[in-house]
C-alpha cells in the first residue's frame, strides 16, 4: 500500500520521536558540560603543584596575619623582652645607623616605653620608663640611656626596617605599628617553609597543612612574632637548617646549602646555633650508625644489608666544612661587636653572674619540653592561654620516640634523626645554661624564645608516622581547635 508524502508511518513518527529525545538528551548534557566546564577547569588548575602551593601560601598568610594582628593591636605596651632595645635599633637601621656596645637609646623608643609602657596585659604591671613627655632623661630609662641591642647583629633591625618603610610611607602607620606586622611576614614565611619541608620528607597533605598551624597557633609565636625582636625568625630558621641538613645526608643537596643557611641564620641570632649543633648531632648519630652496620655487616650480619648501597658518608672535607664554616659564622658578629666599643660602658650588668649550680643544671633537662610551645608559662601554664601546647608537645614526642625506639618500620636515616633529637631537645636545657656562662659569664633560665628554633627538629619524625587518613583528620581537627583559641584569647597570664 502506496502512502502520500504528507502522512508518516508509525515507524517514522517513532524514528523521529526517537531523534528528538536524542536530540533533547544531547542539548541536556551539552548544558551541564557547560555548568561544569568552569568546575573541572579549576579542579584541573588546583591539581597543579604551583596552584596547590600558591593556595596553600595565601592560607598561611591569612592565618599569620590574623594570628599577629589580633594579638598586637590588644597589647600596646612593649614587650618585656628587649623590645624597647630592638625598636630603637630598628630606627637606627632607617638611618643607617648601626647599633654597637656604649650607644644610648633615641628619644623615640624612650617616649614609647613612658607613654605605653613596658608590660604584658594587666594595666598594673606595665612599667611606665618615666614621665610621658617628648623628652626623657637618661636617668628615667631602665640601663641609665644604653641599649643592650648590641647582643645581636644589625641584620634584624636593617631588615625590619627596609620592610616597615613602605608601611609608613603608602599607609601612614608608626614605625612600631609597622615594624611588628613584619613578624607576620617571618611567621607567614615559616609556615611554608615547614610545610614544604615535611612535603620534601615524605608527609602527607594532611600533615603538610595542619602542623604548620597548629605550631603557629602556639602561644610562644605571639610572643615573639607579634613585637619587635629576631625571635620572630625562629621557625624559618630552624626548618630551613635543618631541612638543608637531613637532605644533604639523603644525598640530594651539597654541603653548600647548610653552610650557608646556618651562617646567616646564627649571624641573624648567636642563639640560632643550637639549631646549627642540633643539626650536626643528627649527623655525627648518622655517620656512627652507619659504621656501625658496616662493622656488623663484616662480622656476618645480614639484616644490617638493608638499604645498605644507599647510605653514604661525608668525605672527609665535607665533615670538616660542615662543622668548621657553620660554628666559625655564626660566631663573626661576637667579634666584630668586641672590637668595635662606640664609648665608655658604665651600664649596669643585664644578668646576674654565673652560677653553674648542679641542680639547676639537671632540672633543665626538660625545659625545652615544657617551655618550646607555652611562651612565658611554665609547667604547663601557658600565656598567651591555651589549652593545646601540652598535646601539641605529647605529639610530636611521640613520633620522635616511635621512631627512635619502637618496632616501626623507618629507614636508618629516620631512625638516626629521631634519636638525636630527642637527645638535641634534651640537652639544649643545660647547653643553654653553659653557654651563657661560658661565652657571657651570664647568669639565665632556659627561654622559650631560644628554644623555638628546635621545633622542626620535632617535627621531622611525625613526617613517617601520621600517614592513615583517621590520624591526618585528628590533626586537623587539633589545629583548628588550637587555631581558634589563638585567635579568640589574646589575653597574657
Amino acid at each position: 500500500m502506496e502512502t502520500s508524502h504528507g502522512e508518516q508511518t508509525p515507524a517514522e513518527e517513532s524514528s523521529e520521536s526517537t531523534a528528538q529525545k536524542h536530540s533533547d538528551v544531547d542539548h541536556d548534557k551539552n548544558a551541564v558540560d557547560d555548568r561544569s566546564l568552569g568546575a573541572r577547569m579549576s579542579a584541573r588548575i588546583l591539581a597543579l603543584p604551583q596552584a596547590q602551593w600558591a593556595a596553600l601560601s595565601g592560607l598561611f598568610a591569612l592565618i599569620s596575619g590574623v594570628l599577629t594582628y589580633r594579638f598586637m593591636v590588644r597589647h600596646l605596651p612593649l614587650s618585656i623582652v628587649d623590645e624597647f632595645q630592638y625598636i630603637d635599633a630598628v630606627n637606627k637601621a632607617q638611618r643607617w645607623d648601626v647599633v654597637l656596645t656604649g650607644d644610648k637609646t633615641d628619644q623615640y623608643a624612650r617616649v614609647l616605653a613612658a607613654c605605653r609602657g613596658v608590660g604584658f596585659d594587666n594595666p598594673s604591671t606595665v612599667i611606665h620608663q618615666g614621665v610621658c613627655a617628648p623628652y626623657v632623661p637618661d636617668s628615667d630609662t631602665f640601663i641609665y640611656g644604653y641599649t643592650s641591642a648590641d647582643i645581636h647583629s644589625p641584620a634584624y633591625f636593617f631588615l625590619t626596617g627596609w620592610m616597615s618603610w613602605p608601611l609608613q610611607r603608602f599607609l601612614h602607620m608608626e614605625l612600631i605599628t609597622a615594624a611588628r606586622l613584619t613578624g607576620a611576614v617571618w611567621l607567614w614565611l615559616g609556615m611554608v617553609a615547614l610545610a614544604w619541608m615535611l612535603r620534601r620528607l615524605g608527609a602527607r597533605w594532611g600533615v603538610a597543612v595542619a602542623l604548620p598551624i597548629a605550631v603557629a597557633s602556639m602561644p610562644g609565636f605571639r610572643l615573639t612574632n607579634a613585637y619587635v625582636t629576631p625571635d620572630a625568625l625562629n621557625l624559618l630558621a630552624g626548618t630551613l637548617i635543618i631541612a638543608s641538613m637531613v637532605l644533604y645526608v639523603r644525598g640530594e643537596w651539597s654541603v653548600w646549602p647548610f653552610i650557608g643557611i646556618s651562617i646567616v641564620f646564627s649571624f641573624v641570632k648567636f642563639q640560632n646555633v643550637f639549631c646549627v649543633v642540633a643539626a650536626l648531632v643528627f649527623l655525627a648519630w648518622y655517620v656512627i650508625t652507619v659504621l656501625i652496620r658496616r662493622r656488623l655487616k663484616r662480622l656476618g650480619d645480614d639484616e644490617t644489608a638493608d638499604g645498605e648501597s644507599r647510605l653514604r658518608l661525608p668525605r672527609l672535607w665535607e665533615g670538616i666544612a660542615l662543622v668548621v664554616l657553620p660554628l666559625a659564622g655564626s660566631s663573626i658578629w661576637m667579634v666584630v661587636r668586641a672590637h668595635t666599643v662606640a664609648a665608655v660602658v658604665d651600664r649596669p650588668p643585664l644578668d646576674p653572674p654565673a652560677n653553674l649550680d648542679g641542680l639547676t643544671v639537671f632540672s633543665s633537662l626538660d625545659d625545652a619540653y615544657q617551655l618550646v610551645f607555652a611562651g612565658t608559662g611554665w609547667s604547663g601554664v601557658t600565656s598567651p592561654w591555651s589549652i593545646f601546647p601540652n598535646v601539641l608537645v605529647a605529639i610530636l614526642v611521640a613520633g620522635a620516640m616511635a621512631t627512635a625506639m619502637f618496632d616501626v618500620k623507618a629507614t636508618v636515616i629516620e631512625r638516626a634523626f629521631a634519636r638525636s633529637a630527642l637527645l638535641s631537645c634534651t640537652a639544649v636545657g643545660p647547653m643553654t645554661i653553659l653557654l651563657f656562662a661560658i661565652a657571657f659569664g651570664a647568669s639565665t633560665g632556659v627561654l622559650n624564645r631560644y628554644v623555638m628554633v628546635l621545633i622542626p627538629v620535632l617535627a621531622v619524625p611525625l613526617c613517617g608516622r601520621l600517614t592513615g587518613k583517621a590520624a591526618q583528620g585528628l590533626l586537623v581537627v587539633f589545629a583548628l581547635g588550637a587555631l581558634y583559641y589563638a585567635a579568640h584569647f589574646t589575653y597574657i597570664n
